[in-house]
């Protein structure tokens, strides 16, 4: 493996300007709740255990894969629990901002202000980072660590960049190889670095499988959990699904993107005219990124192919550093072609992709608009069905599967059982789905109505009263 020498150019953040930049992403995140929003399943199995950590109760067998990081924010998040919810989408929110900074500083670093600003925006207008950061998922947060370390170690900050990757690795097991070998290439190059790494190297695995441990009776229980069924739009449920997983890959960066990536790899030293040293030190800098963000994608395609569930969003990593190469290729090639041509080329790119993502963005804008108003709805529904209280206090309470880590949350009980099959006596809290009409989960006949609308049915299955 070789990894691009540190350049001994000025750096694009520094340690004064960098709190800054937290803070500025840190402001907007908070300033975008005054808008409606609503978090998606995954954050709030994240609040919920974070609930369950304070309670010295953890259960991470049910919900989503265990993510360290996440629970190591939402434990303290869980001391107010009013304003957990808000809390974590401002640190999620922000990190899908820095995510857009990073990818401006890389390919700024690499081919100018220009690549900066195209390659900033391509990542903006992608089918993955809207969705995603709006809805408090983490993938804004791994994309900010992965490409701010490698924004890192090309300053020549590598212990900067080994915290970061860290950050990352606590976020996706996929960041595992690249963040071994970038520290063994480091144990050697820098002995005085060897106290990050090996803490590093102990955190990862210690906040990975302890908790899975401890809460799902085994170490391995994320990597079940990764292996169940996958969610609607996997590529786990396709035929081949190593296949499909290439085609989301296309999907997540957009085709004009991929291409303008590829422009740049193949340029090679003729892309770089930014601050990154000579330009043939920054070409082998473009080919090693491009190597990375293709190997990231083969072991996703792998694990697909195994078994695991090949979600879209386990590709984003490789799509911001794809994102960061677009804007280097796009303006690169605009360059040769004509003098001053880097915002023509820049132009060209965005135009792109808001015709390959059009689609795509649309349809998550409507699910953005329907889940702020689900969620705005149920304490209305549960109080018109006879109160939190009486649901409990019935019997057995299940909910769609989908539903069950919002439903937890929001009438504080445990996330285990949510989802099985609803039994008599007890009570059913059912959601409409966001990949289609239905209510989750089906019922046959012989239930009562208790209360809803058009998000929510809560069901008394032999309940008296």
């Amino acid at each position: 493996m070789t990894i691009a020498a540190p350049s001994s150019s000025p750096p694009v953040s520094t340690p004064r300007t960098a709190p800054l930049l937290v803070l500025a992403a840190l402001a907007l995140a908070a300033l975008s709740l005054l808008l409606p929003w609503a978090l998606a399943f995954d954050p709030s199995a994240w609040l919920v255990w974070g609930r369950d950590t304070l309670r010295l109760a953890l259960d991470t067998s049910p919900g989503p894969s265990w993510k360290p990081l996440p629970v190591v924010l939402t434990t303290p998040f869980a001391l107010l629990p009013g304003a957990a919810p808000a809390l974590w989408m401002i640190v999620a929110r922000a990190g899908g901002l820095l995510a857009l900074a990073g990818a401006w500083a890389l390919a700024e670093r690499l081919a100018g202000r220009w690549a900066g600003f195209a390659a900033a925006a391509t990542m903006a207008l992608s089918p993955w980072w809207l969705f995603n950061t709006a809805l408090g998922n983490s993938e804004g947060l791994l994309a900010a660590s992965v490409v701010w370390a490698l924004v890192a170690h090309l300053e020549g900050r590598t212990r900067t960049a080994v915290v970061l990757g860290t950050a990352a690795g606590l976020l996706r097991p996929e960041v595992w190889p690249f963040l071994g070998l970038y520290g063994l290439w480091l144990w050697f190059r820098d002995p005085a670095a060897r106290p990050v790494l090996l803490g590093c190297g102990v955190l990862v695995p210690l906040l990975w499988f302890g908790p899975d441990a401890i809460g799902a009776g085994g170490a391995l229980g994320a990597s079940k959990a990764a292996r169940g069924t996958p969610s609607p739009g996997s590529a786990g449920l396709e035929s081949v699904p190593a296949l499909a997983l290439l085609r989301d890959t296309v999907d997540m960066v957009t085709w004009p993107a991929l291409v303008a990536a590829a422009l740049a790899t193949i340029l090679g030293p003729r892309a770089a005219t930014g601050r990154g040293g000579d330009a043939r030190t920054a070409g082998r800098t473009i080919r090693f990124l491009a190597a990375g963000a293709a190997g990231w994608v083969a072991i996703v395609a792998l694990m697909t192919q195994a078994g695991y569930a090949g979600n879209p969003r386990y590709l984003v990593a490789a799509a911001a550093i794809a994102c960061a190469l677009a804007g280097v290729g796009a303006v690169s090639l605009a360059r040769r072609t004509a003098p001053g041509g880097a915002p023509l080329g820049a132009a060209v790119l965005l135009a792109a992709v808001v015709a390959a993502s059009l689609g795509t963005l649309r349809g998550q804008a409507d699910q953005l608009t329907d889940r702020p108003k689900a969620a705005a709805s149920f304490h209305d529904v549960v109080a018109a069905a006879g109160g939190r209280e009486a649901i409990v206090r019935c019997g057995a309470l299940r909910s769609g599967v989908g539903a069950r880590s919002f439903v937890a949350w929001e009438l504080d009980v445990p996330m285990r059982d949510l989802g099985a099959r609803p039994s008599s006596p007890g009570v059913v809290i059912r959601a409409r789905s966001f990949y289609g009409n239905a209510l989750e989960p089906a019922l046959a006949h012989g239930h009562r109505v208790l209360a809803q609308d058009f998000h929510w049915q809560v069901v008394s299955l032999g309940c008296s009263g």
